[in-house]
């Protein structure tokens, strides 16, 4: 939980910013036609809490069955 909320989410930010800045360059940048970086890589703390809820009624729902 704590990497999909803080070293990841992060990282993800850093790479939209560097998405925007190589997308800034001008065309005869060597990098201006780079592929662009992942920037969906961490997850908001709803999202945490949301899957941490789901894991434990499934598991919950499981252990009874």
């Amino acid at each position: 939980m704590y990497d999909a909320t803080g070293v990841r989410l992060h990282a993800g930010r850093q790479a939209e910013l560097l998405n925007q800045i190589v997308c800034e360059l001008p065309l005869e940048h060597p990098l201006s036609n780079a592929r662009p970086l992942r920037d969906s890589l961490g997850h908001t703390p709803g999202q945490v809490v949301a899957g941490a809820v789901l894991g434990c009624l499934v598991a919950y729902l499981i252990k009874d069955s």
